[in-house]
């Protein structure tokens, strides 16, 4: 190799490679670009100005060759290769690798490695420290972590899933403001002809009694770019969107609350809502009617630009809601339901088997009649957090890469059925073979 005494500028001292390699839809390695890489290369560079990062190039990339770990990049000169999945990720990446210094461990790549390291489920340790009446079948519970310290980050609208003593798991919004991580707030409405859990939250847990949860998980999250925030609650509904308040109330952010009920003792957190929303909290009482409360139709008679609507209640309520607002731009109804109001079961004697491929596994599996995908992948040894397994959660949602799917949720609207499936109770099409991001 030549050498020289002449001293090397470099034009850039920090060069990122973004794989955003195109394949085939229905290719079983699928491809970095189907997994979300172009949107995010773009965030990075857009991101990387902001920052005012200096002498750094950010390049697309063709295909790097490690297509089941993607979206992956590698920074030069060190030549560190990370994969990753959100804008988050990314401003991990810049903040602590290029302008830190330091590797972010939870997303780096091993030199050797070929496939996803296997996960498995994260749980945290609670300790019960309040128990307070909201009405006569709602008990507000506050948990504190089993050991000192602070518990994990959430953002508003998320839920953790709380294990019974038989196993179980069940899921409950936190109402909590996301800065206040020194204990979690749940709401529990007494269900007569639930599953079991309410009855045990409320018959059974006591102050200072352990319990295991999940990390929170967010599948109702406020908008970021919306301008106005017009929120929908029903009943123990009113917990999520009570999380949203607090964390629009500290942002100064316009939002409005409906809130349903049959009457105000059977209103929890009114106080609370008042104190949030201030004159901009309206409250629908029925008396058990519903022909005698919100009129939604009214409320939403007319679009507004940049206005997102939440909802949160029984499946009466977010299905009226849907319909109200059928003429509003597509996405801007975000509704988290717990509870399924299916008429069938989600799978029938009908059903026929069908392959699916898990394309960052390079597997591919048979999925029998009377079982789910969710069922087959878990049997397989892989784990995939679920928790209601009747399509309403959106706890089991997985990235469709290819196939045609049968579509049986309650929780993906229209325009995600192409990019999106529910492994717990969705089905291929007859004669169709589903390419999954797992």
């Amino acid at each position: 190799m030549p050498t020289s005494e002449v001293k090397i500028e470099h034009v850039y001292d920090i060069h990122v490679f973004c794989c955003i390699n195109v394949r085939a839809k229905d290719h079983p390695r699928s491809s970095c670009a189907a997994r979300g890489s172009i949107d995010l290369q773009k965030h990075m560079k857009d991101r990387a100005k902001e920052l005012k990062i200096k002498n750094i190039r950010i390049n697309k990339a063709g295909c790097l060759e490690r297509c089941e770990l993607g979206p992956v990049l590698v920074i030069y000169p060190e030549a560190t290769w990370y994969r990753y999945d959100t804008t988050d990720d990314i401003d991990d990446i810049l903040n602590q690798h290029i302008i830190g210094g330091q590797c972010v461990e939870r997303l780096i790549l091993k030199n050797d490695q070929k496939v996803p390291e296997p996960t498995t489920e994260s749980r945290i340790k609670l300790r019960v420290r309040g128990i307070k009446k909201l009405t006569r079948d709602v008990k507000k519970i506050e948990f504190v972590p089993e050991t000192k310290g602070l518990l994990p980050t959430f953002t508003a609208g998320s839920h953790i899933n709380i294990i019974t003593p038989n196993g179980h798991r069940r899921s409950y919004s936190l109402a909590n403001s996301p800065k206040q991580r020194q204990y979690y707030e749940i709401a529990v409405l007494r269900e007569s002809d639930g599953r079991g859990g309410s009855a045990w939250m409320h018959d059974s847990l006591a102050l200072g009694d352990s319990v295991e949860a999940s990390l929170p998980t967010n599948n109702f999250p406020l908008d970021k770019s919306a301008e106005h925030h017009l929120l929908i609650a029903g009943g123990i509904g009113i917990v999520p969107l009570l999380s949203m308040g607090r964390a629009l109330y500290e942002k100064a952010a316009s939002a409005t609350l409906h809130y349903c009920a049959r009457g105000p003792e059977f209103t929890p957190y009114a106080k609370e809502v008042k104190e949030v929303f201030a004159d901009h909290v309206h409250f629908h009482h029925d008396g058990g009617n519903p022909k005698n409360g919100i009129d939604l139709q009214k409320i939403l008679a007319t679009p507004t630009e940049n206005t997102c609507i939440y909802v949160c209640g029984p499946s009466g309520l977010i299905t009226a809601v849907q319909n109200a607002a059928s003429h509003w731009p597509e996405g801007m109804v975000r509704f988290e339901k717990f509870v399924s109001d299916r008429q069938e079961p989600v799978h029938r004697n009908s059903d026929t088997a069908f392959d699916i491929v898990l394309s960052r596994q390079r597997k591919t599996l048979s999925v029998p009649p009377g079982k789910s995908i969710l069922d087959v992948v878990s049997d397989a040894g892989l784990y995939i957090s679920s928790s209601c397994k009747e399509g309403i959660c959106g706890s089991c949602k997985v990235r469709l890469l290819g196939g045609q799917a049968e579509h049986r949720d309650n929780f993906l609207r229209n325009d995600e059925h192409q990019k999106s499936i529910m492994i717990c109770s969705s089905r291929a099409k007859r004669g169709e073979t589903l390419i999954l991001d797992i």
